[in-house]
């Protein structure tokens, strides 16, 4: 990862044209993203149980900080692209969405210039990075990220690059031996017109770069001069904004507050940590474990942001694994299971389960599955408060859970929801959950969607017997979104082939990922994890053969 001034300026052969376009594109597809963010929190208004004053209130401060996102972005752009052109253009529910007719963009690699620099001015000017930026930019066009990271933390490194490649473009145009002369710009810039100031004690590392002389050598003028100068000289209070720092005790002090109940939380990471951290990340949860390694053994499928996990009630976990492990080798649930895939509908099962073989699912029921159960929620409020905190900075972030774990995600969600949206819209992603034993109410994933600024996926798989029946026996609701597609606009429902039982999730999560198209998923540890499944089917298998022999009277009477 190199610091590269060049790679933050569009190219000097960049047209007033070409850039016209890139504007021109750029408004119009935010203007229909930014239509799309105002559709879910209606969805949410509609749906809600709310009394009026309260969701009305709630769609209203939603859809005006997505105005306020929206115009300050476009604004970047517009100083970027057509600053000489007068004022910005207003953006609002009226604006023009439709790019039928306008010239094509340039090629990828100038476009990819000129929305790093868009950027790294919304970044440096708002000390964060916002969920719903990266969402809509990585839709429009490729971003050089780790640029802009490795810039922000080395901003000398990223100037003296820039004036390294000046040198020896001087030097093809037979200017050899003359060296690049660059004046001081003291602890304040005055370009097109506007100051710039910055403090002595930030701007003591660019004192004598010559940034605004540099910047001109590489085409920039005009106000983005003087704002790229500021924020390379304020880069480090950036950095920490954005980085944040994850710290134990600030999570032990946040958990306590919330409940005590909560014995064991941490976030600890899936690998170790990079010198250099990305502008994103991703918070993975296990919903059970065979031994504490599961806690990020299942994640290390996925590459790109920086990764970690919750761990979260190890023991109550450990404790949910061996009883869904004694749960599938039993002979009651292997009459559930071929009963369930006889009937369509799986309410008629009850009614055929006998005694003993409903006294053998409640002893998993009653004690374990219920346990952990309440123990997710409880977690997933405690997650709520620490996301609401900004313990990973302010970068987007992106969830990912199956089972209880996606339980513990959807209950962080659920909370987030509840807060005021200027201080929770810009702070998740996407979001990913898989066999996730929730109810599949309208409302409630209505509100979760307007949260989300990207991709919220429901993972499903009709198959998951064992969620059906621990769900439909733990509260009475067959509704459950880890079984079926949830009807709300903007979810996108995936049925996930292959899985067919809930202790499934575990070793197909990576192909269920990649099959989403999930970013950032590394094949070949997808791979290797499901290699993990036929062994698992396997021994399962010979356990079946040891055990034959079925009890009298276990399965309720012949089966049909």
């Amino acid at each position: 990862m190199t610091a590269d001034l060049t790679k933050l300026v569009p190219p000097k052969t960049l047209t007033h044209e070409d850039k016209a376009t890139v504007f021109d594109h750029f408004f119009c597809r935010l203007a229909s993203y930014r239509n799309t963010l105002e559709l879910y929190s209606d969805a949410e208004y509609t749906m809600s149980s709310l009394p009026e004053e309260r969701r009305a209130r709630r769609r209203d401060q939603h859809q005006e900080e997505v105005a306020r996102w929206a115009h300050s972005l476009v604004e970047k752009a517009w100083i970027v692209c057509k600053e000489s052109e007068g004022d910005c253009p207003k953006l609002d529910k009226y604006a023009d969405t439709s790019i039928a007719g306008l010239p094509s963009l340039p090629p990828t690699e100038d476009l990819t210039k000129v929305l790093n620099t868009i950027l790294f001015l919304d970044i440096v000017a708002s000390k964060q990075y916002s969920a719903r930026t990266r969402t809509f930019l990585s839709t429009f066009g490729s971003l050089d990220e780790p640029t802009i990271v490795a810039t922000l933390k080395n901003p000398e490194r990223a100037i003296g690059e820039a004036e390294k490649q000046i040198e020896e473009a001087r030097e093809v145009h037979a200017e050899r031996g003359k060296v690049l002369r660059v004046m001081g710009m003291g602890f304040g810039a005055v370009a097109g017109g506007v100051l710039i100031g910055v403090t002595g004690g930030l701007a003591a590392p660019l004192v004598g770069a010559g940034v605004t002389t540099l910047l001109g050598w590489l085409g920039v003028g005009g106000t983005i001069v003087g704002l790229l100068a500021s924020g390379l000289a304020g880069s480090s209070v950036v950095c920490g904004a954005l980085f944040g720092v994850y710290g134990a005790q600030s999570t032990a002090n946040m958990v306590e507050r919330h409940t005590r109940e909560v014995r064991d939380l941490a976030v600890v990471p899936v690998r170790d940590i990079k010198e250099n951290e990305t502008l994103g990340v991703r918070l993975c949860v296990s919903g059970w474990l065979s031994s504490r390694e599961d806690v990020t053994a299942p994640w290390t499928v996925c590459g790109g942001d920086d990764t970690f996990a919750l761990q979260w009630e190890v023991e109550v976990l450990e404790q949910l694994s061996n009883a869904l492990v004694t749960l599938v080798k039993s002979h009651a649930i292997k009459y559930v299971k071929m009963q369930v895939i006889r009937r369509t509908i799986l309410a008629s099962l009850m009614s055929s389960l006998a005694p003993i073989a409903w006294l053998k699912i409640g002893q998993i029921i009653d004690n374990p599955w219920m346990n952990a159960r309440a123990r997710a929620v409880k977690a997933g409020a405690v997650l709520g408060d620490l996301l609401a905190n900004h313990v990973f900075g302010n970068r987007p972030l992106t969830l990912t859970g199956y089972s209880l774990g996606s339980l513990v995600i959807f209950e962080a969600l659920k909370y987030l929801a509840s807060l005021p949206p200027a201080n929770t819209t810009h702070l998740v992603q996407d979001v990913f959950l898989f066999g996730t034993p929730t109810p599949a109410d309208m409302s409630t994933w209505a509100s979760v969607r307007r949260l989300v600024s990207g991709r919220l996926v429901n993972g499903y798989s009709s198959n998951d017997y064992i969620l059906a029946v621990l769900s439909r026996a733990s509260d009475a609701n067959w509704n459950v979104a880890g079984l079926q597609p949830i009807d709300v606009m903007g979810v996108e429902n995936i049925l996930c082939e292959g899985v067919d039982g809930h202790t499934m999730w575990r070793g197909m999560i990576g192909k269920c990922l990649r099959d989403c198209q999930a970013p950032g998923i590394i094949s070949d540890e997808v791979e290797l994890q499901l290699k993990i499944v036929p062994a698992e089917i396997l021994a399962m298998e010979e356990s079946e053969k040891s055990s034959r022999e079925q009890s009298p009277g276990e399965t309720g009477g012949e089966q049909k």
